[in-house]
């Protein structure tokens, strides 16, 4: 039997586990594999990023000073072209020859010539003579042109030193320069030199570079006129002008620029000690192959030996040449500088390629746990838990999805309860603006008190603009002041303080808003100059406001005012918002100052109505006292009390008695007119037969129907019910209704016709006369109003028809007929007890 120690049985155990060789294996393959594959990505990227980096370099600096020896050549060959143009307007002139000088001399000739004091030989002895001496003056005239051109020139060209003007025939002229002294008429040859012969063959010389007194490069330049006859003028050209185009070229930070002739001799340098040297730089590569015609070599030297990248631009007309270099080291600097980068992203790469195999050797298993305890959480709700797996491969791509779907998941539930939140949010504000507006509502349909309306309003203008208190100020036209008429959240102090101030328009945002008749706020009232409005506000702790004119119309009512004990500006939805209020507590002051206008008319028509009628009444019973005298000593006289009468007085006295009836009748129609309004008329109810009273009527009005020769028909059911009303004035209703149609029909028929109709009657007045006009009908029941047929009368018979139809609480009213008039009585057979109370 085999005994197992305690030590032995780990070693067995450790040994059994598969895991451990594989394990060592995987650690060294991915150390391996992460380091050759980055090694070699990046030596390979970096190997490519360095040489195409230098090639880039290399052409785009080429370029760059290809087009900088280009421009710095077209500006030297500017200068020498200019120095051309300039020397060309120097030899426009032409020089005089005998035939030319002659010319004036023509008549004076012609006139030798016809002379018999002057023989052949004489005559051409004197033309000889005039010819030399026209063409001495002429010569001397034109050189002195032509020196004044050349002064002129030198005093405006720098660059040239000396001129010479050459004559046709090859002879110096003159010389000017501003080195030497002045030569006029020296008449030195030079018509067999190079510069006199290619300036009149083809129009210009350039000469070689030469140095005076060996210090500064000159060259000549020779110019001949357009025609031979002009001459030549030969100039001589200092170079250090130039030197200040060629210091102007920049080549990035010590590249320098210079210019040789087409011999190899230094014209032009940055450092003018060069130049003033009067080197030879033909030995120099670049030089060599430029005169050479050859493209510049790749192992081009600089003065000192250093090597240099150089390009080279010809001014064709001069033969020289400009280089441009830069030293090499300075061209190559972004190149070494991204083969260091690339060095130590390649160390930097081989460190991380070690420690991701470690890590990754390490974490084969971690990732996958964390995956499964990942999900595991997220299944059970835990949304917010993320699942962290840095392996870079699929695995990490699995636990980014499964963060992605609990973060999608996460965001539409937080996004969902941040809507809900929102939306609530929004509903409650909603709701609580409904709620202000409708209590504001409320309070306007409620009462007329205004200032418990706009305390109302401004209360909630308060709340809904988080302020801490707020005011309606109103406008007092005449003093053009504002008054403080409803607050809320103010003490007693700052009202009083307000109030005392006496604001007007156009003075703090309260008139300004007002003035402008748009809202007006101020965010800090500390940013403000100080003013008495400002103090009593800062004072009571505000610091912002915001002020909205109450407009009615065209007419500017006052301000609503919010202030708030924080600065910050009001939100726009706030302004709306107020705006709102703003319109309510405007119509609640122009009703106010409506209902204060109807109150003070209405008790001024109540104070007229009352006079009059008073008036009416009173003089109604004093009128009625004498009449009823004149009446009643009429009827004695016609009653023989005072003796017979003869007839001639007692038609006077029936007249009299008539007329004193009708006027009687005419009084008691004001009398009932203003009783019905001072409220003094009432019914007197009683039991009365409706035919009855038809009849009577008619009876008291055939007489007036038989004088005007009219039928006078009444239409009566057979049976009709006791009616319960105030019978006299139904009388009075009915006598007035067939007086008028008897009165208004010249021929005809008047009918009155009576009906039931449920618990009414129904009585119509027709006649056959001409009827109401259209223009009539809307007016004929106001008081004092008649038809336009009019005959008579006080026009107050149907008002007071239809006011007392309307006791009974019923109504008359004109039917539509073709032809007449109609109207229609329509009363409750049973007036209620109520109705002749009221």
């Amino acid at each position: 039997m085999t005994v197992a120690t305690a030590a032995d049985a780990p070693g067995r155990d450790l040994a059994a586990m598969p895991a451990a060789r594989p394990r060592g294996g995987l650690f060294r393959k991915y150390v391996l594999f992460f380091g050759a594959v980055i090694s070699t990505a990046l030596v390979g990227s970096g190997a490519l990023e360095i040489w195409f980096g230098y090639r880039e370099q290399m052409e785009s600096l080429e370029d760059i000073q290809r087009i900088q020896a280009d421009a710095a050549a077209y500006k030297i060959e500017q200068f020498a072209v200019s120095i051309q143009d300039q020397l060309g307007w120097t030899v426009q002139l032409p020089w005089p020859t005998t035939v030319t000088a002659m010319r004036p001399w023509a008549g004076v000739r012609a006139a030798v010539r016809a002379s018999p004091f002057f023989t052949a030989a004489g005559m051409n002895r004197l033309v000889a003579g005039l010819a030399a001496r026209a063409v001495a003056i002429a010569r001397r005239q034109e050189i002195q042109a032509h020196r004044f051109d050349a002064v002129r020139l030198l005093g405006r060209v720098e660059a040239i030193t000396e001129l010479s003007l050459v004559d046709p025939d090859g002879f110096e002229q003159f010389r000017v320069s501003t080195l030497a002294m002045e030569v006029i008429g020296s008449r030195r040859d030079l018509s067999g030199e190079p510069k006199f012969r290619e300036a009149i063959d083809s129009g210009a010389y350039f000469g070689p570079v030469y140095y005076r007194r060996e210090s500064e490069p000159y060259m000549t330049i020779a110019v001949g006129g357009l025609r031979r006859v002009n001459g030549v003028a030969i100039a001589e050209v200092n170079l250090k002008f130039i030197f200040d185009l060629i210091a102007g070229v920049e080549v990035g930070e010590s590249g320098i620029a210079y210019v040789v002739d087409p011999t190899g001799r230094l014209v032009a340098h940055p450092e003018t000690s060069l130049v003033l040297r009067n080197l030879d730089l033909s030995a120099l590569p670049q030089v060599r192959a430029a005169i050479d015609g050859a493209t510049p070599p790749e192992d081009a030297r600089d003065l000192d030996g250093n090597a240099v990248v150089t390009t080279y631009a010809t001014i064709p007309q001069l033969g020289w040449l400009v280089f441009v270099e830069l030293p090499i080291s300075e061209a190559l600097a972004p190149v070494y500088l991204s083969l260091a980068r690339t060095g130590g992203l390649l160390l930097l790469g081989l460190i991380v390629a070690g420690a991701a195999g470690v890590l990754l050797a390490r974490r084969m298993v971690g990732p996958i746990s964390r995956l499964q305890t990942g999900a595991a959480v997220i299944g059970r709700g835990d949304l917010t838990h993320r699942i962290d797996v840095r392996t870079g491969d699929e695995l990490e791509a699995l636990a980014d999805e499964f963060n992605d779907m609990a973060g999608r998941l996460e965001e539409s539930r937080v996004g969902l309860e941040r809507r809900v939140s929102e939306r609530t949010r929004d509903l409650a504000r909603s709701v609580e603006e409904l709620v202000a507006l409708g209590e504001v509502s409320q309070a306007l349909n409620s009462t007329l008190d205004v200032e418990a309306v706009l305390t109302t309003i401004v209360a909630k203008a308060v709340q809904l603009s988080s302020a801490r208190a707020g005011g309606v100020h109103e406008l007092d036209e005449v003093s053009g002041t504002f008054r403080l008429i409803a607050s809320f959240g103010s003490t007693d102090e700052l009202t009083r303080d307000i109030n005392a101030l006496r604001i007007r328009r156009g003075e703090t945002a309260i008139g300004i808003a007002t003035l402008e008749r748009r809202p007006t706020q101020i965010a800090d009232l500390e940013t403000l100059p100080p003013s008495p409005v400002r103090d009593v506000l800062i004072r009571g702790g505000f610091r912002s406001l915001l002020a909205l004119p109450l407009l009615r119309g065209d007419r500017v009512l006052g301000a609503l005012v919010v202030r708030r004990e924080a600065a910050g500006a009001f939100s726009d939805e706030t302004v709306r918002l107020l705006e709102t209020l703003a319109s309510q507590s405007a119509i609640a002051i122009r009703n106010a100052q409506l209902f204060a206008d109807l109150a003070e008319q209405g008790r001024q028509l109540s104070l007229a109505s009352a006079h009059k009628s008073q008036f009416l009444a009173n003089m109604s019973h004093e009128l009625r006292t004498p009449l009823n005298a004149i009446l009643g000593f009429a009827e004695l006289m016609l009653d023989d009390i005072y003796g017979p009468l003869s007839p001639r007085t007692r038609q006077v006295v029936e007249r009299l008695q008539a007329n004193g009836v009708h006027l009687l009748g005419l009084i008691n129609d004001v009398l009932d007119l203003s009783k019905i309004e001072a409220g003094q008329l009432t019914l007197t109810l009683g039991d009365y037969d409706l035919a009855s009273v038809v009849r009577s009527v008619a009876s008291a009005t055939e007489p007036l129907a038989r004088a005007r020769q009219l039928e006078l028909r009444v239409v009566l059911p057979e049976r009709l019910p006791p009616g319960r009303g105030d019978e006299r004035r139904l009388r009075q209703v009915l006598l007035n209704l067939v007086g008028n149609a008897i009165k208004f029909t010249d021929a005809g028929f008047v009918e009155i016709a009576v009906r039931q109709q449920g618990g009414r009657f129904e009585i119509d007045v027709a006649d056959s006369g001409p009827g109401v006009a259209e223009a009539d009908r809307e007016r004929i029941f106001l008081e004092f109003q008649q038809g336009g047929s009019a005959r008579g009368g006080t026009g107050l018979g149907l008002a007071i028809s239809q006011r007392i139809v309307a006791l009974h609480g019923g109504s008359i009213r004109l039917l539509a007929r073709d032809a007449g008039a109609a109207f229609r009585v329509d009363v409750p057979i049973l007036v209620a007890a109520e109705l002749a109370d009221a």
